[in-house]
């Protein structure tokens, strides 16, 4: 329904003249008004609607109004003139719109750390990265990454031993594989026997649709092979990081790459770079859905350039029904950055390279506004700060729950503590509190480590981007404390 023009609106109330008129007339009119009831059913002439749902499970599509189940099909609902008149108001009736209301404003929660019997994840990379889970019906998955993503056999929860099986892309290698006798790769990017055009990617990230079960993933790859630098740089490599999204239709065994869809473009590796890993670039990735089901919503960190102000911990977007083609016919990517207060910054940036792999029209840098920018640049050796962000939907608080890491200089990129905050809306995304809280300052922390996440309650079907009043917190594979919301 059209919002009304500021020319159009009436002097009191600012609904149009036929709005106000028939809201005002219906008000005076205080005997009873048959209407039908709000319905999904095609038959229901003119004032079907399909509201809000907020049960994550749904197909995209699938909006219904809670109280429908308790209306039998074909009954009508009776209500007096006032009644009408509030709807009409509200803008549910009369093919107009009311002023949305402005909500209240989002308190964080109060947030215990309840010591919990240790849980550890055990595969054979350990856990370099976030872990995504999922569920298909009642059986749970985890998938971890070291380079490349394992997935696990499927077990009744993250409780339960899982065995981890390497998943394959469809265009790794033919002859890539894990040499168990070696324990690690061989034939991919960074080999030095035989090496391949095998990329490495690490899966940090999963969405499943309800309507198919297609499994689409988020995955971080950086340029290979590596740059290695030995004495006196004393870096284990450097590379530049890039987001890609990929998509699987056996439940994560295989995936199909479907490209980048964020990237900063390449940059010249040098040893005598003052940073620890990254020359420039975006990774380690974070995607959550929320109950609009429109929209997955990334966190990702932004490691590029000098200038502080467009580093740090971004947010993007992309439409679920884009998914399946992430990218425009031209090579621009349908992921848009939060960038001065719209959605409108370009997925992909910057200039391509052989590296890369992939190619785009040369965008300039700096087009996305960070909801969390550090103090001082990503490409100084005491710069840096938030990183690796974690990102789910909280059932219990409404909002968005994002678990952060920090160092204390991007030379040393170190594990200086694990932090939390909220995003209450994704409309005009800004973190509540605004300086996050560090969980190693409250009772019962574990110590810090890297890879900070949430992962939901199983008797809720919570995973590590759904979640509710009690989550796990894992700091790389292991949890010890729950998470426990309360208002």
């Amino acid at each position: 329904m059209a919002r009304a023009n500021a020319e159009d609106t009436g002097p009191d109330d600012g609904f149009t003249d036929s709005c106000t008129d028939s809201a005002r007339n219906a008000s005076r009119n205080d005997s009873e008004t048959t209407l039908t009831p709000f319905s999904a059913d095609p038959s229901v002439p003119e004032t079907t609607l399909t509201p809000f749902s907020a049960d994550p499970s749904a197909p995209e599509t699938t909006l219904t109004p809670w109280w429908v189940p308790l209306v039998p099909r074909g009954a009508v609902v009776r209500m007096t003139g006032r009644s009408l008149a509030a709807l009409a108001l509200a803008g549910l009736t009369m093919g107009c719109s009311a002023p949305e209301p402005v909500p209240p404003p989002f308190v964080p929660p109060t947030l215990t750390l309840v010591t919990a019997a240790e849980l550890r994840i055990t595969s054979p990379v350990g856990s370099d990265c976030n872990r995504p889970s999922f569920w298909v019906g009642d059986t749970f998955y985890q998938i971890v990454s070291n380079q490349h993503a394992w997935r696990s056999t499927g077990a009744r929860d993250a409780a339960s031993a899982q065995a981890f099986t390497l998943a394959r892309f469809d265009d790794d290698h033919p002859t890539f594989a894990w040499d168990s006798t070696r324990n690690w790769y061989v034939h991919d990017i960074n080999t030095r026997e035989g090496p391949t055009n095998t990329p490495m990617r690490w899966i940090e990230s999963v969405y499943r649709r309800p309507s198919t079960g297609a499994l689409y993933g988020l995955y971080h790859t950086e340029e290979g092979p590596y740059v290695r630098c030995g004495a006196p740089f004393e870096r284990p490599y450097l590379s530049v990081p890039h987001i890609g999204l990929a998509k699987s239709t056996d439940d994560g065994r295989s995936w199909r790459n479907l490209g980048l869809i964020l990237s900063d473009g390449s940059f010249p590796i040098h040893c005598d770079l003052p940073i620890r890993f990254f020359a420039g670039g975006v990774g380690d990735p974070s995607m959550a859905v929320g109950p609009d089901s429109v929209y997955a919503y990334i966190a990702f960190t932004d490691y590029s350039g000098a200038n502080p102000a467009t580093q740090g911990i971004q947010l993007a977007r992309i439409a679920l029904h884009d998914l399946d083609t992430p990218l425009h016919p031209d090579g621009r990517s349908k992921a848009l950055r939060w960038h001065n207060g719209d959605w409108r910054g370009p997925g992909l940036q910057g200039t391509s390279s052989s590296r890369v792999g992939q190619s785009w029209a040369p965008t300039p840098l700096g087009h996305a506004t960070p909801i969390l920018p550090p103090a001082r640049s990503w490409q100084q050796a005491d710069g840096g700060g938030f990183w690796g962000p974690s990102l789910s939907w909280n059932t219990e608080l409404n909002a968005f729950v994002l678990l952060l890491n920090n160092v204390s200089g991007a030379r040393v990129f170190d594990a200086e503590g694990n932090y939390i905050t909220y995003l209450p809306t994704m409309a005009a995304p800004a973190p509540v509190p605004r300086v996050p809280v560090r969980l190693q300052d409250l009772p019962n922390a574990p110590a810090a480590s890297w890879y900070a996440q949430a992962l939901g309650d199983p008797n809720t079907k919570g995973t590590s981007a759904f979640t509710g009043q009690d989550a796990r917190l894992f700091l790389g594979d292991r949890s010890t404390v729950l998470l426990r919301f309360s208002r």
